[in-house]
């Protein structure tokens, strides 16, 4: 009779390949290749790759509309194993009656660990996309509500307001051939705190995206094809616009939600709205 024994080395070898399968059958079974491709999607184009910036004030009736918006944009979000993006944005939004429509040129950047490399997900790329911005209903909480068309100096000394808008997203990118396509509608909530000039606004914008990968192959034996589906994004922060000068920033964060894993980005933006 033969008995067979295992080295130490041959049970951490077994209990370690064990463990990996676990995680991998639970991640694909949490996972599938829709979800995956919606997250990547919406992640690495200006619509998820880049932070959001607050609601649009413009449509208020404080300044009649008028005039046009630039604005700059960084983004960063880390995700497990090493993968570190940097998103860089600029773009501009013009009035077109009570709604600003705009649009972006951004880039992706990537460098990955180890665990990340050859991954097609630690690539970079251009981005472009474009916005539709407006105010869907104010109300003042304490103040008096300024006159419409007043000049960008005389708005009410203090004032509270409460803002919601809505802000539509369109972004595509290359993504190194898979051709990456998203879109997304939120709806930004916002108490607007008027002191003289400077006006702050903490935010917040829930909203839905979809996102999809037109020619991506997540098994060896299927061809690239089209994969795509819609996922929860939430993003808020706090910004500050300087009324006098026109000069606006912000600091913020976007998730795009999935059923397995995922990250938060962090990031920073700067506007100013001409006359």
């Amino acid at each position: 009779m033969i008995t067979r024994t295992f080295s130490g080395r041959r049970m951490v070898r077994l209990a370690s390949g064990l463990v990996v399968l676990a995680v991998a059958t639970r991640v694909a079974s949490a996972q599938s290749p829709n979800e995956q491709s919606a997250y990547v999607a919406l992640s690495y184009t200006t619509v998820g790759g880049l932070p959001p910036l607050p609601p649009s004030t413009d449509s208020l009736g404080v300044r009649g509309g008028s005039g046009f918006v630039l604005h700059g944009r960084l983004g960063h979000m880390s995700r497990q194993g090493g993968l570190s993006l940097n998103a860089y944005g600029v773009g501009v939004e013009f009035p077109v009656g009570r709604v600003n429509v705009g649009g972006t040129l951004a880039y992706m950047s990537a460098s990955c660990g180890e665990l990340w490399a050859g991954d097609t997900d630690c690539a970079g790329d251009v981005m472009v996309g474009g916005t539709v911005r407006t105010t869907l209903a104010t109300k003042v909480l304490t103040g008096s509500a300024p006159p419409p068309k007043r000049s960008r100096g005389a708005r009410a000394a203090n004032q509270n307001t409460l803002l919601v808008g809505f802000d539509g997203s369109l972004g595509f990118s290359p993504r190194q051939g898979e051709q990456a396509l998203a879109i997304a509608g939120g709806v930004p909530t916002a108490i607007v705190l008027t002191r003289g000039s400077v006006r702050i606004l903490p935010f917040i914008t829930p909203g839905l995206g979809y996102g999809r990968l037109g020619n991506v192959s997540y098994f060896e034996d299927e061809p690239p094809k089209a994969h795509g589906a819609v996922a929860f994004m939430l993003g808020g922060g706090l910004g500050v616009e300087f009324g006098t000068s026109g000069v606006g920033a912000s600091v913020s964060f976007q998730r795009v939600f999935k059923s397995s894993g995922g990250a938060t980005q962090l990031g920073l933006g700067m506007t100013w709205r001409g006359a």
